[in-house]
């Protein structure tokens, strides 16, 4: 293993930490702006995805090159896929934060709606996974990686909780419709974050350990 390889190998992790922290900020502040109203915070959300989007791409071609310059084995190997994967669903989760923070700015032009029950829960929920994620990431740690994969169950089911009672509030409140359907597709993408958390978590155990676990294998 040449000083070439470690140093590229390196960098490559760091950047990708790098990324992470960013996706990581980039929800946090997404949920706080639309809980607060927040139009100016929810306005740097959108605005700092295009950074974010160019670190992506930055990452895949570091990795692609170790693959072309380095051809890897074994355990580099599943290092440099892994990150690749990773890296993907990384730009995913700040992709859908940036548009949470658009809903925020949609919702400033309606009438104030309190936002549904339960959904400070299934976001906070949804933060824990991520920033879990990001130490099991951070650490190379697929045990904490494994343990964090059980949370998506309880997004999932407050997913359901609290799209149903949306659904209930449109029949009660119809001068709100516009703002409640903007709710619900918040909580739909807040559940796609989890998911997005569950394949990194995934893809931090086949780093370490060579085991595929998607599809419940």
């Amino acid at each position: 293993m040449t000083n070439h390889f470690m140093r590229d190998i390196g960098e490559l992790a760091d950047h990708m930490l790098q990324v992470s922290s960013l996706c990581e900020e980039a929800f946090r502040k997404s949920i706080d702006s639309i809980l607060a109203r927040d139009i100016e915070s929810a306005r740097e959300v959108v605005a700092g995805d295009a950074a974010i989007d160019d670190l992506e791409v930055m990452l895949e071609e570091e990795a692609l090159k170790i693959l072309a310059l380095h051809a890897p084995v074994a355990g580099d190997l599943r290092f440099i896929v892994a990150a690749i994967k990773i890296n993907n669903d990384l730009e995913r989760i700040a992709d859908i934060a940036a548009n949470i923070a658009k809903r925020t700015i949609d919702l400033e032009r309606l009438p104030a709606t309190t936002p549904p029950e339960h959904f400070d829960e299934m976001a906070q929920q949804t933060r824990t996974m991520v920033r879990e994620t990001m130490q099991a990431l951070i650490h190379r740690d697929e045990n904490r990686a494994r343990a964090l994969m059980a949370l998506d169950d309880k997004v999932d089911d407050l997913n359901r909780i609290i799209l149903a009672r949306i659904e209930e509030r449109m029949s009660e409140e119809p001068e709100a419709i516009p703002a409640l359907m903007r709710w619900a597709n918040v909580v739909r993408l807040v559940e796609r974050i989890a998911d997005y958390a569950t394949n990194i978590a995934e893809d931090i155990i086949y780093m370490e350990e060579g085991e595929i676990v998607r599809h419940g294998n």
